[in-house]
């Protein structure tokens, strides 16, 4: 472990503020906050605004990033080939930094939306829904007037191609599923007293009191009990993220 990765994690607890409260501060993704956490992210456009969050001095946090073979101004820099490119034509050792990204500030969306499923893995896939929150992240336009609206990380590979781990998708509650839809299904819990499980699967209907899903990888039907279904909620964006 890095001596960056050990300060962040240091003054994550000396202040009491979370990657979760970094990602809403700032508008990213709590998946960004962790990577530059733990040592995968080679740089981050936000390092000044983590440190003030966390109170770490800017040099001192400059400092660890070059230490641990982080380069501070990745991001803030124009590209190699451009760069190049002014060098021959105007013959200047060195472009100005491109700060943009750092100096314009951004605007917070006017609603988040929760990420809600701790995943719990296997060949279906499965998601526990205990209505704990996962993480906030920007409502897409075409859910803002949307109640109740949630998102959900894909894990796994059940649904893969279609789908692949480190998605996002992006769930509209009240919209009624349509035979090809993908889905997040919930089911009641196999045992009294807990939370229920939920997948994601491509709704095919009803049969009698059967709901038919379609799994992609490995490619079956799965089945369920009406009487066991608690909602299906259509799936109407994915992404990848940040």
């Amino acid at each position: 472990m890095s001596k960056l990765t050990e300060k962040l994690h240091e003054q994550s607890v000396a202040t009491g503020v979370t990657q979760a409260d970094i990602a809403r501060e700032l508008n990213i993704t709590q998946q960004a906050v962790n990577n530059l956490f733990n040592g995968r992210a080679k740089s981050s456009a936000y390092w000044r605004e983590i440190a003030r969050m966390l109170a770490i001095e800017e040099q001192e946090m400059r400092q660890l990033m070059i230490a641990s073979g982080r380069d501070p101004e990745r991001n803030a820099k124009l590209p190699p080939s451009v760069t190049n490119s002014l060098k021959e034509r105007v013959g200047v050792a060195e472009p100005p930094s491109a700060r943009m990204a750092e100096v314009i500030p951004m605007s917070k969306p006017s609603k988040m939306i929760p990420v809600l499923g701790e995943v719990v893995g296997g060949d279906d896939g499965e998601y526990i829904f205990n209505g704990q929150v996962q993480d906030y992240i920007a409502c897409p336009p075409s859910l803002a007037n949307v109640a109740n609206a949630y998102a959900v990380w894909v894990d796994g590979e059940s649904m893969s191609p279609r789908y692949r781990p480190g998605e996002l998708v992006y769930v509209h509650p009240a919209r009624p599923a349509r035979r090809g839809d993908d889905v997040v299904v919930q089911v009641h819990p196999r045992e009294e007293g807990m939370s229920p499980l939920g997948y994601i699967k491509e709704y095919v209907g009803w049969a009698g009191n059967r709901l038919v899903l379609k799994q992609y990888n490995p490619e079956k039907k799965i089945e369920f009990d009406r009487d066991s279904v608690v909602s299906v909620h259509p799936i109407i964006l994915s992404g990848k993220y940040s």
